[in-house]
């Protein structure tokens, strides 16, 4: 059935021939053509004949649940590759299938309190904040903030909620399935998803952080008091996104909400020590990805909140950025044809990094852990550094954070007796001191390393990876 068949007339997904047959196909493609699918029918309700508020509501739930395995997918298809093309697509997707349901649960919300009985609506407001966790996750995994819509849509329901005293009041979402969830729950899970610092993590660890959020939402509450340790305050006046609270406020205001994660640290800090039993419960997951993201919320947290190593100072100036192993390296040695444009501007630096603004995203550099390097001026030298930080903003532009690995980076041919490759060298060699070496990943093996660097011949002793991202690895070696 073609959208605007039955123009003038009942929606189309009112005939039940026509229903189950958008539903039998839906359920029988890949996950893009059906979010495709999913995403047109829910925007066809704003213009197409509206049903009664209740039949509507049955309708969104419907493609609601048939969507959930093509989510799914398409976030496992997107965390398998990133880095590739077609990564683009599967994101895009899951964000604007989100943004098309929750202006869909919006329509059936705005309708008179008479059209849908109270337990219906309740799940309406349920289904509108979940919803908007979704959305949260595909926003994050692009570094962008939630739209401003979404965040006032989950503030209206938990509100109403709170105002009809229906905050945990438990409905079942699932059906067949003794699946139930409170409004207060899966608010606090979009609050805890925002204060949770997703603009310092790479997509697989934000996939499991919004796991491990979901695994601790009985520890999670919202308070009308502060309580000790970190605070993020919501506020149900203006429907604002939550806000780290540096000093508690002596005369709490009745609108506040704080959400106070002390509860959730116990049980981080046994799921931090449980590992084994950990990683298997969550979709199995790399040890090291559930690990590093306990690390970050315990860090983020927990009753001090994250502070600066070293004092930031206001720069300026032009700068170009490069990525690729291969790339940079031609860039240091001068090999290299061509040189970025000088796109981006520097904003701060201090003692151990820099940051940076584009006007639009490169997606090749904003991205957390890429490796970079950054060259200042027209006679200035390149630095190395890793990306920590991304932000993108409602205009397209990026803020980028970078850690410096090396002022003074110096390509070299690394050499194992049976086989030679290139990297690049961080530090200067000082005889019974480590250094790093930096290369594609799985290179270097364990054992003695002979590197030439320029007429000097190099003897190293090869250590753990320190550090690795998309292409590269960092390895620590002792000079011999």
């Amino acid at each position: 059935m073609v959208l605007g068949s039955v123009a003038g007339g009942a929606h189309p997904l009112l005939q039940a021939e026509s229903l189950n047959h958008v539903l039998g196909g839906i359920a029988s493609s890949a996950a893009p053509a059906a979010l495709i699918d999913l995403i047109r029918w829910l925007d066809s309700f704003h213009y197409e004949t509206l049903p009664s508020p209740a039949e509507l509501a049955r309708l969104v739930v419907l493609l609601d649940e048939a969507a959930q395995p093509h989510l799914r997918q398409a976030a496992s298809l997107y965390l398998s590759n990133v880095l590739g093309a077609r990564s683009v697509r599967y994101k895009a997707l899951g964000q604007d299938f989100h943004a098309s349901l929750g202006r869909a649960y919006e329509l059936v919300l705005v309708s008179p309190e008479e059209g849908l009985e109270p337990g219906l609506r309740l799940e309406m407001l349920l289904r509108s904040v979940r919803c908007a966790n979704g959305e949260m996750k595909w926003a994050a995994f692009d570094y962008q903030e939630l739209p401003a819509d979404t965040w006032r849509r989950a503030g209206e329901a938990y509100r109403t909620a709170c105002e009809l005293e229906h905050l945990d009041s438990p409905v079942l979402i699932r059906e067949g399935r003794e699946t139930r969830s409170t409004i207060r729950r899966e608010f606090v899970r979009l609050v805890a998803m925002k204060s949770a610092s997703l603009d310092q993590l790479a997509p697989e660890r934000i996939e499991a952080i919004d796991k491990l959020v979901r695994h601790l939402q009985h520890a999670l509450d919202l308070r009308q008091q502060p309580g000790k340790g970190q605070l993020f305050a919501v506020d149900l006046e203006t429907l604002s996104p939550p806000r780290r609270c540096l000093v508690q406020p002596a005369e709490p205001s009745a609108a506040m909400r704080y959400f106070d994660p002390a509860d959730a640290m116990p049980v981080l800090g046994e799921l931090g020590r449980g590992m084994g039993d950990a990683s298997r419960g969550f979709d199995g997951m790399p040890r090291a990805t559930v690990g590093a993201a306990i690390r970050h919320l315990v860090r983020h947290w927990g009753a001090q909140p994250p502070t600066r190593r070293f004092r930031r100072h206001s720069v300026g100036g032009a700068l170009s950025l490069a990525t690729g192993l291969g790339f940079i390296r031609s860039l240091i040695s001068g090999e290299a044809l061509l040189r970025p444009a000088a796109a981006w501007m520097l904003q701060d630096a201090s003692r151990n990094g820099f940051g940076v603004h584009a006007t639009m995203m490169d997606p090749d550099v904003c991205r957390v852990g890429t490796l970079v390097a950054a060259h200042l001026g027209e006679n200035g030298r390149w630095v190395l550094g890793v990306v920590r930080r991304v932000r993108v903003d409602e205009n397209g532009g990026a803020s980028v954070g970078v850690q410096r690995l090396s002022d003074d980076p110096r390509p070299v041919i690394l050499d194992d007796g049976g086989r030679s490759w290139n990297g690049i060298l961080c530090d200067p060699p000082v005889r019974g001191r480590g250094v790093r070496i930096v290369c594609e990943p799985g290179t270097v093996r364990s054992g003695t390393v002979f590197v030439k660097h320029g007429a000097r011949m190099l003897k190293l002793q090869s250590g753990p990876a320190l550090l690795s991202g998309p292409g590269y690895q960092v390895v620590g070696c002792q000079l011999l």
